[in-house]
């Protein structure tokens, strides 16, 4: 037989800074990566070029050698050394967006937990946390019990299309792909010939760059992660009903 009960879910003030504090963490140190390791790539690479004509210079006898062989030598390793950190930058990029968007997601899962089985709650989870929410479905169902529909906050819309970049991003081509593509094609580099997508010719999404980066921008999620937790209410009292 089941009854009705009236819950008190609780966002202190110091758990909501929490959540908020690491978001902001992330975006401090995204644009401080950005403007050390990755302001200048093309300086980088012309003074990695300087330095190979100099060794270049003194490796070769340019009376045996052929001075254009060496010089495209030069060229080649130059534009590899570019590519390499395009490469880092684009993965920084989105490795920490993966980041940003699993720590979102676990502190749904564990706020919700804790508040549905702390020592003066009227109810219990049928499963202990290592079993509980194991995808954003789930979490959103626990949700779905306490009358609150994540996907009604004006932050949502936003949140899906991160986690369909990060699942890409991880995974390569698949439900998350064709969801995103769906909704932001412009996110997806075409070949340089035709309208191929990168991602269906390179076969990878991180071994090569098949996004573009420039449409990625990182705060757009981090401040909607940010905006939710700011609006997300103090005090819940859903009445509930179990078995």
């Amino acid at each position: 037989m089941s009854e009705q009960v009236k819950l008190n879910v609780w966002l202190p003030k110091h758990k909501r800074e929490q959540y908020l504090s690491i978001q902001r963490k992330l975006q401090e140190k995204f644009a401080t990566t950005m403007n050390t390791l990755f302001k200048d790539i093309e300086g980088s690479a012309n003074k990695y070029k300087e330095k190979l004509v100099e060794e270049y210079g003194t490796a070769y006898n340019y009376e045996v050698a052929d001075p254009s062989d060496i010089f495209e030598n030069i060229e080649m390793e130059t534009y590899e050394f570019y590519k390499a950190e395009k490469l880092m930058e684009y993965n920084f990029h989105l490795s920490l967006l993966a980041s940003t968007y699993q720590i979102f997601e676990q502190q749904l899962r564990g706020f919700i937990y804790s508040e549905l089985n702390h020592k003066l709650s009227p109810i219990r989870t049928k499963d202990e946390f290592s079993k509980f929410g194991f995808n954003m479905g789930q979490i959103k169902e626990a949700y779905e019990f306490i009358n609150y529909d994540l996907t009604n906050t004006s932050q949502w819309e936003t949140v899906e299309l991160l986690a369909d970049l990060v699942n890409t991003y991880k995974h390569g081509d698949g439900r998350s792909a064709k969801r995103l593509y769906s909704k932001s094609p412009d996110l997806f580099l075409k070949g340089y010939f035709g309208d191929e997508r990168l991602i269906d010719v390179e076969l990878t999404t991180n071994a090569e760059i098949v996004f573009d980066i420039e449409k990625v921008g990182f705060d757009k999620y981090t401040n909607a992660i940010i905006e939710f937790w700011e609006d997300f209410p103090e005090h819940l009292n859903p009445i509930v009903e179990i078995d």
